[in-house]
């Protein structure tokens, strides 16, 4: 194995890798303290809190393959416990989180899948949204809710949406998250079949405590990958990191208009807004409300993700 200098550890990186004799590429990565503070925002029942965690590394990990420097999305709309769940991972691996549950989530198992959070499968959808960001077309692909685990429901996407075989472990317990990707690269060939059989089989064996048990990403390729030929490269920090700023939420204010930030005013004597990923709460006191409007920007407002109250 060719490994670059500093890729050793687990300590909340992804790190990529590739096959050096076949059109195969891989990835790994830990998300526990990313996790950790993201569902530290909110108070997310047991089963909603395990499927964040396992779309925080599963997100992370197609997030490092995206070839712009947008972002990804996860998105799980329902009509059961979960009404809706975000994930989202830009270019840079910054990820965020945000889930709107009823109180039925609390009395879910915590192995609970994607359907049974949603509700009906045939009323819910799970999208994968890839969003350049640079003024490029959007894309997205929708995921049938077909499957129990998370993992196989990402391998679906890849196989339907991007036309690239691919095999997934995702792994929680307690504080760690962890997850690998294997892919066979676009332009892989017939001659690399053999490889590609020999190293997903290998991948679809490893039980997820041998991934959450490995000191370090070359210790486990090492050890699963014992006839191959492996280049590893440097790895990348991950991070939890909202976008949520003042400036976006003046342009939310904005949006809303003059007329209702006055109702506010008048029945709270202040403007709150809310974001709903970290759980930031913005205070404008009713001066610096007014002022927004009298220095009016011409700026595009963003789509917000706040709550005014």
């Amino acid at each position: 194995m060719t490994a670059a200098p500093d890729s050793v550890g687990f300590a909340d990186c992804l790190s990529k890798f590739v096959f050096e004799h076949a059109a195969i590429r891989g990835a790994v990565v830990s998300v526990d303290d990313a996790c950790r503070a993201i569902l530290a925002c909110h108070p997310y029942p047991p089963a909603l809190g395990r499927a964040l965690a396992e779309l925080l590394a599963a997100s992370a990990l197609l997030a490092s393959t995206l070839k712009f420097k947008g972002a990804l999305g996860v998105q799980l709309q329902g009509t059961g416990p979960v009404r809706l769940l975000v994930v989202e991972c830009d270019a840079e691996l910054n990820l965020r989180a945000t889930a709107q549950w009823t109180a039925a989530a609390d009395a879910l198992p915590a192995d609970a899948s994607l359907a049974t959070l949603a509700g009906d499968a045939a009323k819910s959808r799970l999208a994968i949204t890839l969003d350049p960001r640079d003024g490029g077309p959007i894309y997205q692909g929708i995921v049938a809710l077909e499957a129990d685990s998370i993992a196989a429901l990402i391998q679906h996407y890849l196989t339907a949406s991007e036309q690239i075989d691919g095999r997934m472990l995702l792994a929680r317990a307690g504080t760690r998250v962890r997850g690998f990707l294997l892919q066979r690269m676009p332009g892989a060939a017939a001659v690399d079949d053999a490889t590609w059989q020999r190293a997903s089989l290998q991948l679809d064996r490893m039980a997820p405590r041998q991934l959450l048990a490995a000191a370090g990403v070359e210790e486990l390729l090492r050890t699963q990958f014992v006839d191959d030929d492996l280049r590893l490269f440097a790895p990348r920090g991950v991070r939890f990191r909202c976008r949520c700023s003042e400036e976006k939420v003046a342009r939310v204010l904005r949006m809303l208009g003059r007329a209702e930030v006055e109702d506010i005013l008048v029945e709270q004597g202040r403007v709150g807004v809310t974001c709903e990923f970290c759980n930031r709460e913005y205070t404008y006191a009713a001066a610096d409300a007014r002022a927004l409007f009298d220095a009016m920007a011409t700026t595009r407002a963003e789509p917000h993700s706040g709550t005014a109250h």
